[in-house]
């Protein structure tokens, strides 16, 4: 792809007026992931045809992957009003409109890609969640039932549910998101997590997710945890708690190490140097199943993180807990175990997600988000905090999730 850029951009510099090759350099610079340059490409085969078909096509697919859902969606259109009816153009214009937020749009046109190309299992599977979320939308609950029926087994209408209610309430249609929330909980009375993200969903005051739920929870996405984190969701805990630690201490492996809530380990590789013993915790056999495959814990323990933490004669250098505390609630017990279990001038590292108060809320996510004013409650008189630095925790709906890494000192 690299001489193949090379070679059009040499023949563009003779003759500019050469469309195909505008757009054929389009696509060249997306594959080398260089999206910006492909616009302006696209811009260039453009200028000299609006009616060039593929150029807008590209276009839309670089918008769309910066999270500019609505831009793409009108390139798409714009796509289809040249090229003509297409299936799995009707499909992608579909994509972008739900991701933008507009799902009546949506469904008319997954309902126009299904005529088209009925027979292709992703555009059904799309069709299918766009239509329960406008039925949710809608306040329809008796449709909403009814398309969950249509699913095999439970762990695809609990998938459809969960998603459908995470959709709406990005979106910020809060009743409806409520309604599937309590949908999802009354059709399915045993199900943890469908009571979680009802309450979550109602704006219910709940303190502490159950244990059960946690482990359940991460168990299910244990195989691909680190794929979705790191490579989807732009997740780099890792990269911010080394950079904590590179300011304040040495790699000398000295250290007495805690990693709470440790998943799959993602945190080990950062943590191993300063550690002279590290041990990972959390509530997830299937993630502790993916930390042991890393060999870099000295131990690994499905446990509760107070329960750990209130163990006799437990004394550590340093406790991190990353990406952690959004799936506790409340965090009294943990610091008054961190405070009793690290040993004096030892190391508290964390983050949490950004709360709009000082206090805990339980967000429509199913996520807790912890105010600052309420952190430094929890420290005071017992840490010092150190540094605390605001940042991007990760990406939501193409939504930058904003969060605050901490490094506090036991006095």
């Amino acid at each position: 792809h690299e001489q193949a850029a090379v070679a059009l951009r040499k023949s563009l510099d003779i003759d500019a007026t050469q469309v195909s090759a505008w757009v054929s350099l389009a696509a060249a610079l997306l594959q080398l992931g260089r999206p910006e340059d492909a616009e302006n490409a696209c811009d260039g085969a453009i200028a000299r045809d609006p009616d060039i078909a593929d150029a807008w096509q590209i276009r839309a697919m670089v918008l769309a992957g910066r999270d500019d859902f609505v831009g793409a969606a009108a390139a798409f259109s714009r796509t289809i009003e040249i090229a003509g009816e297409n299936g799995a153009l009707r499909a992608n214009l579909g994509v972008t409109l739900f991701k933008s937020g507009a799902f009546h749009e949506a469904q008319r046109n997954f309902d126009a890609a299904m005529a088209l190309e009925a027979d292709a299992d992703e555009i059904v599977e799309m069709a299918r969640l766009c239509r329960f979320v406008v039925a949710g939308l809608d306040g329809d609950m008796a449709r909403v039932a009814a398309i969950s029926r249509e699913l095999a087994g439970a762990a695809e209408a609990d998938t459809l549910f969960k998603t459908a209610l995470l959709c709406l309430d990005w979106a910020g249609h809060k009743g409806p998101a409520a309604l599937i929330g309590q949908t999802w909980a009354s059709l399915r009375p045993g199900n943890l997590e469908a009571r979680h993200m009802a309450d979550a969903a109602m704006g219910r005051p709940v303190e502490r997710q159950p244990a059960a739920f946690v482990a359940q929870h991460f168990d299910g996405m244990a195989e691909q945890f680190d794929e979705k984190l790191v490579g989807r969701l732009g997740y780099r805990g890792p990269e911010e708690i080394r950079a904590l630690m590179a300011d304040w201490m040495q790699p000398d492996g000295s250290l007495d190490v805690l990693d709470m809530g440790c998943g799959t380990g993602l945190c080990g590789p950062v943590l191993r140097p300063y550690a002279l013993r590290l041990i990972g915790v959390d509530l997830s056999d299937g993630m502790l199943a993916k930390a042991r495959e890393g060999g870099l814990y000295d131990e690994l323990r499905c446990a509760d993180l107070v329960d750990t933490l209130r163990q006799p004669g437990a004394r550590w250098d340093m406790i991190v807990a990353g990406d952690t505390f959004p799936y506790v609630g409340t965090l009294g017990d943990v610091f008054d175990g961190a405070a009793k279990a690290l040993k004096p001038g030892g190391w508290l590292i964390f983050s949490t997600e950004a709360a709009e108060g000082d206090g805990v809320t339980l967000r429509g996510n199913g996520r807790y988000a912890h105010g600052r004013g309420y952190m430094a409650d929890l420290a005071a008189g017992r840490f010092e905090i150190i540094e605390r630095r605001s940042t991007m925790l990760r990406r939501e709906a193409g939504v930058a999730l904003e969060g605050d890494y901490f490094l506090m000192r036991k006095l």
